[in-house]
């Protein structure tokens, strides 16, 4: 198995070199990643900027193993735009990960949005629906699902299999351009066979949401979840290697 996790963060300011040693022995062989920093949902553009500086630090000592979200806070407009541009043009971070500063559909999102169907950019769009505890401006699948019909051109990966499966899959079904990431704490193997069930294996991808959670269980769901072997493969990193082969350009 050679796998790609694509929902990772930095630990910190750093990416752990253990979980590297622990991805070869599991055969995660790439991790794409972002940095929220202290995940403060409102964060200024010189904490954004710094979080991204950060990142590209990581991706420049890690070339061979990482990947880089670029975040954004889409209230910055014009200067978010610009740190966007400069840190996929310059530093070559292939997506986009949007977080809980606004909803996925809001407007001012637009521009970033655009700018990643222009690049081919992944977009990871965290979602998750609460009965208590949901931050004001945390996107649920029907976010995205909004977002994705007004950007069809955009690759949107919606992370968290949306935190309630059954329904976040039938909010994105529509919209053949986003795909699902398997990440989540309550997210089990049975979660994941029936995201590949509603949405075929082309539109699920393994994710983890290091560093918060154990990379063990992380693949332990997939290899449970009594995939087809074609399907494992697209799941664990066929799919990503699709994405990122076309990211940037």
């Amino acid at each position: 198995m050679t796998a790609i996790d694509v929902h990772t963060h930095l630990d910190g300011a750093g990416f752990d070199p253990r979980v590297l040693d622990l991805g070869d022995r599991l055969g995660v062989a790439l991790f794409l990643c972002s940095s929220i920093g202290a995940f403060v949902a409102h964060p200024g553009i010189d904490e954004v900027r710094e979080m991204n500086r950060m990142l590209a630090v990581q991706l420049r000592r890690h070339p061979d193993r990482l990947r880089g979200y670029c975040y954004v806070n889409p209230r910055y407009g014009t200067a978010t735009l610009d740190d966007l541009r400069r840190n996929v043009e310059e530093e070559g971070m292939i997506g986009i990960k949007l977080w809980i500063a606004t909803l996925a559909d809001d407007p001012l999102t637009d521009p970033l949005l655009e700018y990643a169907a222009e690049h081919r950019l992944i977009v990871l769009a965290h979602a998750w629906r609460k009965t208590v505890g949901r931050f004001p401006y945390e996107s649920t699948a029907e976010h995205v699902a909004r977002a994705a019909a007004r950007h069809p051109e955009v690759r949107f990966v919606m992370a968290h299999l949306g935190g309630q499966p059954e329904s976040a899959i039938d909010a994105v079904l529509p919209h053949p351009h986003v795909a699902v990431d398997t990440s989540g704490t309550i997210i089990g193997a049975g979660e994941v066979a029936l995201a590949v069930r509603r949405l075929g294996a082309e539109r699920v991808a393994f994710g983890s949401d290091l560093h918060h959670v154990d990379l063990v269980e992380n693949v332990g769901k997939i290899l449970g979840a009594g995939l087809s072997p074609d399907e494992e493969r697209l799941v664990f990193g066929g799919n990503a290697a699709r994405w990122l082969a076309e990211a940037g350009r």
